[in-house]
């Protein structure tokens, strides 16, 4: 037998109101509505249910013996089902599961670490490096929270994207060098002798493309297949590496090295955190979403404010 629950809301309600009148008042619904669903209870269950009394109604045996058991029913579906989930950061076990490159761990992880653990201090933070085959899949089956860089293929309606912050390349120089000035002419960039580090990042793919349709060619000397250990070559030679500002930055905290711009017309790039579109909801999503802009967005140069919503497949253009 197939009951409709709010034949069931109407049944506790004539309880509690004592009459289908300020029962209906109660369930926001007209006089006749409630009579009509009384009596279709009524037919379903093969009983009065509820018998008139001086000026109320009566439950009858039957109504009785379920009366209760509806109640703990309703109120289960109210509280855990039909009510709006609520994420409290400081409570939750729940891992955060971030795809970051080599770059993306340098810039992001520090900050996003030290927040996370003081905010939500029971999660795990995992970091992980995914092949560009694998990213829309780790996003759809919630393996991956978010994923955060510049990944310009992640473009399917079902993904959503939030810029962040926009990010450029600088040159890194040892701080002897003979180049003292503060941007390298094209002339000085072509004649330096280079390492090409090839990481199989995004961002070092846009550059190397953009070179090759400008028709700039480098003096390369040294070819490296990861960022870590640049700075130390750096310091000591004469060599110049192309890399994310956000790196250069870091390395010049703690190694004999400074930064110089490139010439004239390199191109800069977005930084952006991309979720699926099955998550845009969840309570815990929105929530680690808005810490990472949060965290991220006014840290940064050309950075502007949200819109009140975001679009999957397309790029969220804040406003100025």
């Amino acid at each position: 037998m197939k009951t409709d629950l709010n034949l069931l809301r109407v049944l506790l309600a004539v309880h509690e109101a004592g009459n289908v009148t300020a029962a209906a008042q109660r369930l926001g619904m007209s006089q006749p509505a409630a009579s009509a669903a009384l009596a279709r209870l009524r037919r379903s269950l093969g009983d009065a249910l509820f018998v008139r009394s001086g000026q109320t109604m009566a439950a009858t045996p039957r109504a009785q013996s379920i009366i209760d058991r509806t109640r703990e029913v309703i109120d289960i579906i109210d509280r855990d089902i039909l009510s709006n989930p609520v994420f409290d950061p400081s409570t939750s076990t729940a891992p955060f599961m971030f795809c970051l490159s080599e770059i993306g761990e340098i810039a992001f992880l520090p900050m996003l670490l030290g927040h996370l653990r003081s905010v939500a201090p029971l999660a795990q933070i995992c970091s992980l490096s995914l092949a560009a085959k694998d990213v829309d899949e780790h996003l759809r089956e919630g393996k991956v929270d978010l994923v955060m860089g510049y990944f310009p293929d992640l473009g399917a309606a079902n993904i959503y994207q939030q810029r962040l912050f926009s990010h450029d390349l600088v040159c890194l120089i040892r701080g002897g060098h003979k180049i003292r000035h503060e941007q390298l002419t094209l002339d000085e960039f072509c004649t330096l002798e280079h390492v090409q580090v090839r990481d199989g990042g995004r961002n070092q793919e846009m550059y190397e493309s953009y070179l090759a349709k400008a028709g700039v060619k480098r003096n390369i000397v040294l070819q490296m297949g990861h960022y870590m250990s640049t700075a130390s070559i750096i310091e000591r030679s004469n060599l110049v590496v192309v890399l994310p500002r956000t790196v250069a930055s870091l390395y010049a905290k703690y190694a004999n090295v400074r930064s110089v711009e490139l010439p004239d017309g390199f191109p800069v790039y977005d930084i952006k955190q991309y979720w699926h579109a099955r998550f845009q909801n969840d309570p815990r999503h929105q929530w680690i979403r808005q810490t990472v802009r949060t965290l991220f967005e006014n840290d940064q140069p050309g950075v502007s404010a949200a819109l009140p919503h975001d679009l999957p497949g397309k790029e969220v253009v804040f406003d100025d």
